[in-house]
């Protein structure tokens, strides 16, 4: 991978391919250097001076409480320009200590402007202070790198120098440095805040850093990648599809209820229709009475044909008067039947027609049943 590390306005571009820096004295010059990278994946690193960096200590309870929101407002009083205008990273380090990083949206638009005349993909834009190793506990990293000043004091706290006794009279005085490169001028600095014992000098080596597309200070914005569009494109067509069954199931299923209840009520006026024409004995149709007579005179020996003439004749003047048969029997060739109407008359005029007819019928006892009659009638 080709590793960038842009200077400060018109300075030298340094570029690595993860071994020593080579210079480049402009753009063109990087451009030429680096034909061989062309379409090549690329991080690049910027002067760490554009980033204000706050250390807070805080557990993660309270770190996942502050939110996005509350992470970002932590840094406002640290920062000249409205945290608005800035972009903000954080990253949680076990067990309380949170680390916010702040640029300004102004500089990473400059920095991704100039990096797009680079015939290269660029996959992190990183604070220079990275290149340095991690340092151990209780202990500072300085090393002055192809004439660039860089100082780390932990794994996500660092920066790039400008005036080195005014930055090392922050440094807590216990401290230990380990250093690299310094010239004369910062080796004296270095000497007047530390000890020889607090002093030990190592040869810097260009190591590449794990991860850097998903490191916390990447302030590139963060691109999915073609199979990530893919899975949620069909993420969202599984969601759609199954909205669509929902809601189609649902029509459905109220329909069918609609429907269901639609037949129910017709159901319910056929039944009371078919009562206010018939009453409430379904059983005095002619067909069932006929039916009933026939169970009765198998179990009757004395029974004949002549009861089934009989009654299939009547039936029929039964259901026009819309009167009902409570009790039927057959003895001794006369038909008796204990019939319900709506008055006396009405069971006189039955008794009437049926005479007309050629029938012998006598009307018998009549007693009132609330709103009905119920007379016993006599038929040869």
């Amino acid at each position: 991978m080709l590793h960038l590390w842009m200077p400060e306005a018109n300075g030298v571009w340094l570029w690595s391919r993860g071994e020593t820096w080579t210079p480049a004295s402009s753009l063109d010059q990087l451009i030429q250097d680096i034909q061989l990278d062309k379409g090549e994946e690329a991080v690049v690193y910027f002067p760490s001076r554009e980033v204000q960096i706050l250390q807070q200590r805080l557990n993660k309870a309270q770190y996942k409480q502050l939110g996005v929101d509350g992470v970002k407002y932590l840094l406002e009083e640290y920062v000249i320009l409205p945290i608005d205008m800035m972009k903000v990273f954080s990253h949680f380090q076990q067990p309380d200590q949170v680390y916010v990083m702040g640029v300004s949206q102004h500089a990473v638009t400059t920095m991704q402007h100039a990096l797009t005349l680079i015939p290269v993909k660029v996959v992190a834009l990183l604070p220079d202070f990275l290149l340095l190793p991690v340092p151990e506990a209780d202990q500072v990293v300085l090393a002055n790198i192809a004439g660039r000043l860089l100082l780390r004091e932990q794994e996500y706290l660092g920066n790039s120098i400008d005036d080195l006794a005014v930055d090392l009279e922050h440094v807590k005085p216990e401290l230990k440095y380990h250093y690299h490169g310094l010239t004369d001028a910062q080796f004296e600095c270095l000497s007047a805040v530390s000890t020889a014992e607090q002093r030990s000098s190592f040869d810097y080596q260009f190591v590449e850093l794990k991860r850097a597309k998903t490191h916390a200070y990447n302030v590139l914005p963060k691109q999915k990648n073609n199979s990530e569009r893919k899975v949620g494109y069909w993420k969202a067509c599984a969601v759609l599809l199954i909205t669509i069954l929902v809601a189609q199931f649902s029509y459905d299923l109220l329909r069918w209820v609609k429907l269901k209840k639609n037949a129910d009520q017709t159901a319910e006026i056929a039944l009371t229709q078919y009562k206010s024409w018939f009453g409430a004995n379904s059983r005095s149709s002619e067909q069932t009475l006929k039916n009933d007579f026939e169970g009765n005179l198998r179990l009757s020996q004395s029974a004949n044909t002549q009861a089934l003439q009989l009654l299939s004749r009547i039936g029929p003047i039964l259901m026009q008067q819309q009167i009902i048969a409570n009790r039927v029997s057959y003895e001794a060739n006369v038909l008796n039947m204990d019939l319900v109407g709506k008055s006396s008359d009405a069971l006189q005029s039955l008794v009437k027609q049926l005479n007309q007819q050629g029938f012998k019928a006598e009307l018998g006892n009549v007693q009132t049943q609330g709103a009905t009659v119920v007379g016993m009638v006599k038929i040869q």
